[in-house]
């Protein structure tokens, strides 16, 4: 009878402390085809913990001579990072520079009284040129398939949607697991962060880890996805989603004119422990790990 009650204080301490005492690390690698310059990759790693976030990007553009052009923007190819701590405050910093930058509403002060600005690439999906008749719906299809791809230890089911518009269709290729408790924790303390960041209810529910590009409104560029998916008859994707691809073919074209896809590398949980040193801040979160 004495060991009940000392069993549940045990199974409590550890409810609450466990998410103190972690931190979930998350590997992904996106791409993009960008017109003139081509295939352009971003290798992005994020680390997650209790109100605390910390993200490092690199960009590599694949062709050699614009590769060799970025190389002369240093910034282009340095790995940069965005830590947000536990009060919600974002900081930008260089790792190759070693520099921190201001926050984000500080350097648009000073970049309004004429200081220098840090580069990003930056290129829009959709065209210019499209009305609201191009989006009218013509067909959607969501096709499945049986057979198990492992990518990147993941053991993953492939699935094809096409959304079929008046003078385009998309077509996203997804690979799906069927459960992943880490990515569900992920996505827990990304919008603990969030919400203490002040970001919208809409885009939280965009931000979530694992739901796929097919049912993302603002990448597509189309609404009522959802409505689109139930009066079609199409099912949702079961399980979470760790890889995507996708193209859109122009009416009567057989080249995509936009492709883009990302898909997770690795994603685990590790210890976290407390560090007074600012290069294990920057590397591996806001304390110290052991990832």
């Amino acid at each position: 009878m004495i060991l009940r009650p000392i069993l549940v204080l045990v199974l409590c301490s550890i409810c609450f402390c466990f998410p103190e005492n972690i931190q979930v690390k998350m590997l992904t690698k996106s791409y993009f085809d960008v017109p003139v310059v081509g295939r352009v990759y971003l290798l992005q790693t994020t680390y997650l913990s209790n109100n605390r976030k910390n993200t490092t990007e690199t960009t590599n553009v694949e062709t050699r001579f614009f590769g060799f052009i970025a190389g002369l923007v240093s910034d282009l190819e340095d790995t940069t990072g965005t830590l947000v701590d536990d009060e919600g405050q974002v900081w930008d910093y260089n790792i190759n520079d070693k520099e921190y930058w201001k926050p984000s509403n500080a350097i648009e002060e000073e970049s309004e009284n004429g200081d220098e600005k840090p580069r990003k690439i930056q290129f829009t999906i959709g065209s210019d040129g499209e009305s609201s008749s191009d989006y009218n719906i013509i067909s959607v299809s969501r096709i499945g398939n049986d057979k198990i791809e492992t990518i990147h230890g993941f053991r993953t089911n492939k699935w094809t949607t096409t959304l079929e518009f008046s003078e385009f269709k998309w077509v996203i290729d997804e690979w799906s697991v069927e459960e992943l408790s880490v990515l569900h924790l992920a996505d827990s303390l990304n919008k603990q962060v969030l919400i203490r960041q002040g970001i919208s209810d809409t885009l939280i529910a965009i931000s979530k880890y694992g739901s796929g590009l097919s049912n993302n409104e603002m990448i597509l560029g189309a609404t009522n996805l959802d409505s689109i998916y139930q009066v079609h008859g199409i099912a949702q994707i079961p399980g979470e989603i760790i890889k995507g691809n996708v193209k859109k073919f122009e009416k009567g074209e057989d080249d995509p004119t936009v492709s883009f896809g990302i898909e997770m590398v690795e994603l685990y949980v590790c210890l976290l422990y407390t560090s007074p040193s600012p290069r294990d801040a920057t590397l591996s979160g806001v304390a110290g790990s052991a990832c």
